[in-house]
């Protein structure tokens, strides 16, 4: 069988569910769209969080919030209120749920579930096709979510992010009072793992309830496997002896480093080079920020552009290029951190430490302004940076010596 409607969105996770809700608020001028998801049902398996305060309505799906965090390493604790800008968690489930009911009330936009793709993505006389096991599907327009295929996933080495970051995480439940529900430990450095930066994380519901993850900063995406034994020991090192009953838990990969869409598809009937009309989006598509791996804000801002653009008739928008003064500011702390990662948690201790959390939050925003990007350039020992600098330069150093003053 063949479907033809004007818009193809392949993937149905957060970007995609994301730009079928925005786009189903256009009513009438809701383009005809199909989303087609690999998985026949959903399942708590994601937990998104970034800093609130600004207004946005994506803090509708918000489960939890905290108004404070904590980061921890060999030297110090630094607790830091954030009230203005409180650190919100959305629950996948929740999401997952809210996007079904709301795409389902719109007649132009169809979920297709447990609809897989087999064989080559083509365009010809100006169509998109694919082909599932249900039948062909085809539209002018495609948005490709699927992380995948995005051109990250297929790219040259030189081009690979300068970092990955991995993670997996479990809900634990304690036999005593432990964990202070109004405080996110958003960094606990008490483990080490060879030629990476780990560190736990941990997002409290009560005082005995808690996702806690450990999270690594390396040169490779980690599987859940590889990261069974320090979860293990980060978490019985934080249980300080207590007794935990596991619940559900949650891994994924995160790149960092900025990537744009340079990704080509094979078009046998064509030769259309970097199409405008099949644009990748999500998470490995410039969805994530490139120095901290949030990601959920980014793609609900990005859905909402994009759904307007194909709402107006025009093609569907990619993610936006980063500010160049962001761009180069993560450009150079990752490079740092890649080269230097004994450094980080003196690095990261020092940074929330100085800067308002109110200025570290609009800049993990995408909304920070000059003074915000100052004070977290100041926060930060010159030396590593300088060294990262004079190297990226050409300059002959000698031997690298990495040093916090």
């Amino acid at each position: 069988m063949s479907f033809h409607s004007d818009l193809i969105i392949l993937g149905g996770g957060c970007a995609g569910l994301s730009l079928g809700m925005n786009l189903s608020k256009f009513g009438e001028h809701t383009p005809k769209t199909t989303i087609l998801e690999g998985r026949t049902h959903y399942t708590n398996d994601r937990t998104w969080c970034f800093w609130g305060g600004f207004g946005s309505d994506s803090e509708e799906f918000v489960t939890h919030r905290w108004e404070s965090f904590s980061i921890t390493t060999s030297k110090a604790r630094v607790t830091r209120h954030c009230k203005e800008t409180p650190y919100l968690m959305v629950s996948s489930q929740d999401f997952y749920q809210t996007a079904q009911r709301l795409i389902s009330e719109s007649p132009r936009i169809d979920l297709k579930r447990g609809n897989l793709i087999t064989g080559e993505i083509f365009k010809r006389k100006g169509l998109w096709h694919v082909s599932t096991p249900l039948g062909e599907y085809s539209a002018p327009w495609i948005v490709d979510t699927r992380p995948g295929s995005s051109p990250l996933v297929h790219s040259s080495p030189a081009s690979n992010p300068m970092l990955w970051q991995s993670f997996l995480g479990e809900e634990i439940t304690t036999e005593g009072d432990l964990f202070d529900p109004g405080c996110v430990e958003l960094m606990d450095f008490s483990g080490s793992l060879p030629e990476t930066i780990l560190f736990l994380y941990v997002l409290p519901f009560s005082k005995r309830e808690a996702l806690v993850e450990a999270t690594v900063f390396g040169p490779r995406p980690l599987s859940a496997e590889e990261l069974a034994e320090p979860l293990k020991s980060l978490t019985k090192n934080r249980l300080q002896g207590l007794h935990a009953l596991s619940g559900r838990s949650e891994h994924g990969i995160l790149p960092m480093g900025t990537m744009r869409n340079t990704g080509q598809m094979k078009q046998p009937a064509e030769d259309l080079g970097n199409d405008p009309s099949y644009v990748h989006a999500g998470l490995m598509a410039g969805g994530a920020r490139p120095s901290s791996g949030y990601a959920f804000q980014r793609i609900w801002k990005w859905s909402q552009a994009c759904a307007m653009a194909l709402a107006t008739g025009k093609p569907p928008r990619p993610h936006p290029h980063d500010h160049p003064l962001t761009r180069a500011m993560d450009a150079l702390f990752l490079r740092v951190l890649s080269s230097n990662q004994e450094l980080a948690p003196d690095l990261f201790l020092s940074l929330f430490a100085k800067v308002k959390p109110a200025r570290v939050a609009r800049f993990m925003n995408d909304q920070g302004t000059l003074s915000d990007c100052a004070a977290i350039m100041a926060s930060l020992p010159p030396t590593p940076f300088l060294l990262e600098l004079a190297t990226a330069a050409g300059l002959p150093l000698g031997k690298r010596k990495s040093h916090v003053p």
